[in-house]
């Protein structure tokens, strides 16, 4: 890299301008939606499966409401089994969606996949709404988990892309803060709508949020690193400028970072043509000539931006090569982590869990702890840069690790009052570092020429185990009872442990080769 580029940068901090904030709410939306739907099965469960009947109108009939007149049952008789399948599916349409997102987004672009992701989440909501039967409940949940999985991919590959290298973890973590906003939404509609009359209505929402995320997709642009990957430069230019507040300066050495790393990540051929045509250039020179960028650019056109300069990187070549061990341990690790500390235990079941010892309070208590989630996660963002990604990592998960074996302890003896204070302590450990950090490392942890697949791929972990939690949660349950969170917390003592001593800070640095101090 040219030697004027660090102090070029380094003269002033960046800010968040207004357009950087729009792109990054924009982009955010899609994880308002993915922590929606997560969540909007908690509270409604008991009524929507017929298992309990809460009636907001006694003297007024079902039949001659609204859904009622059209056809739209009061309840669908599910069982235990049922209820998970439903509940849990959805991983199995994210899992789905967040193998092709990132290989679509590479090919097509950010933003038309997101406008894609809008129109299944409508789609999803909708079936959803008007579902009368077990098999509709189970088609709704997997379009709405294959339109999530993919936005979970996309948003923070979005972030990244759009955020300068000093507020990439603030505004990373925005991608959790917006989960749990989504969750937030679906436990206060909840407080309403969680009756034998209004349920589907909690489900329509899903549809609205999507539709809006559709309308403000037109006032964004595309990832400009996405378009100078295509060849487009002024493009590229001319979009990062706008994110910066009209820093042709700044945007121009962005651009020229990025060739700069993106030629180191190519054989030595394609490294010594990148820099022929970015490393010459000096700090006089504000701007590289069209001809000479696209040359660089069409070697790379050839392939998409999760190629690596000489032959594209598949999922399958991004698992078995071991050139890419180092950070796809780490990602899976982190990923995997992340569900098995036992997060969705209370996102998908924390209403049955805490209605056992406090049935008067369990929907308001999730309301609170959806509360306590966004406002922790949220502040914990403007840690993340501050204090950086490994000791808040460290520091969450053994403190999960501490609280989940305090929720056993208060559900096996059954004392309401420690069963609550934990759970509140574990969703807040959990929003300071294991909640918004692990997507943001992805593309930190990953070399440049696979950043997309890396990000599918830690993605796919990540549903494959929320599945499992989802789905093996009220099985363990019935067998091990309260001692169900001991297992929640020797696995996040053992995570803890892992990121400790396996995985890299990742803080300030500014590349690949810099985070693991190594050399492809």
């Amino acid at each position: 890299m040219s030697t004027e580029a660090i102090p070029l940068i380094g003269k002033k901090r960046p800010k968040l301008t207004g357009s950087l904030a729009l792109a990054t709410m924009v982009a955010c939306f899609g994880s308002v939606q993915y922590g929606y739907h997560m969540a909007e099965l908690n509270a409604p469960q008991l009524v929507l499966s017929c298992s309990k009947e809460v009636n907001p109108w006694p003297e007024f009939p079902y039949e001659k409401t609204w859904l009622g007149k059209h056809g739209l049952v009061q309840c669908i008789p599910l069982t235990e089994e049922q209820i998970g399948l439903v509940t849990s599916i959805f991983s199995i349409g994210g899992l789905i969606g967040s193998l092709y997102a990132g290989k679509i987004a590479d090919i097509y672009g950010r933003k038309p996949i997101s406008f894609v992701n809008s129109i299944l989440g409508i789609l999803g909501s909708l079936i959803l709404f008007a579902s009368n039967t077990y098999a509709q409940m189970l088609l709704g949940r997997f379009v709405a988990g294959v339109c999530c999985g993919s936005a979970i991919v996309i948003t923070p590959l979005i972030i990244n892309e759009v955020s300068p290298r000093e507020l990439r973890g603030s505004l990373g973590s925005m991608n959790q803060v917006c989960i749990n906003v989504g969750i937030l939404i679906t436990q206060l509609l909840a407080l309403r709508l969680a009756d034998s009359y209004r349920w589907r209505w909690l489900l329509f929402t899903g549809a609205l949020l999507a539709l809006a995320n559709f309308a403000l997709l037109f006032k964004v642009n595309e990832s400009p690193l996405w378009l100078a990957s295509r060849g487009e430069l002024a493009a590229a230019e001319s979009v990062i400028c706008n994110l910066r507040g009209g820093d042709v300066q700044r945007s121009r050495q962005e651009v020229r970072e990025w060739l700069d790393s993106r030629g180191q990540s190519g054989d030595d051929n394609c490294q010594a043509r990148t820099r022929t045509g970015v490393q010459t250039i000096s700090g006089r020179d504000q701007s590289l000539t069209e001809r000479r960028a696209n040359d660089v650019f069409q070697s790379e056109s050839r392939a998409t931006s999760t190629s690596s300069l000489d032959e594209e990187v598949t999922l399958t070549k991004y698992i078995r090569d071991p050139r890419y061990a180092l950070s796809r341990r780490a990602i899976t690790a982190i990923l995997m982590g992340q569900q098995f500390c036992g997060i969705n235990s209370i996102i998908f079941y924390g209403v049955k869990v805490i209605s056992d010892l406090v049935p008067g309070y369990a929907i308001l208590i999730n309301v609170a702890i959806s509360v306590l989630n966004v406002v922790a996660t949220f502040g914990a963002s403007f840690l993340v840069d501050h204090w950086g990604r490994k000791p808040l990592l460290i520091l969450s998960s053994s403190s999960m690790s501490v609280a989940a074996a305090f929720i056993s302890l208060g559900i096996v003896t059954m004392r309401a009052s420690v069963l609550v204070t934990f759970t509140f302590i574990y969703i807040g450990v959990f929003a300071l570092g294991v909640g918004p950090i692990p997507f943001l490392v992805i593309p930190e942890l990953s070399p440049p020429d696979v950043v997309g697949v890396a990000q599918s791929y830690g993605t796919t972990c990540n549903w494959i185990a929320t599945f499992m939690v989802g789905y093996g949660f009220p099985i363990l349950r019935n067998w091990l009872a309260g001692y169900v969170f001991l297992v929640f917390a020797v696995i996040a003592a053992c995570f803890a442990s892992y990121i400790y001593y396996m995985v890299p800070e990742t803080k300030g640095k500014k590349d690949y080769e810099e985070i693991w101090g190594v050399r492809d």
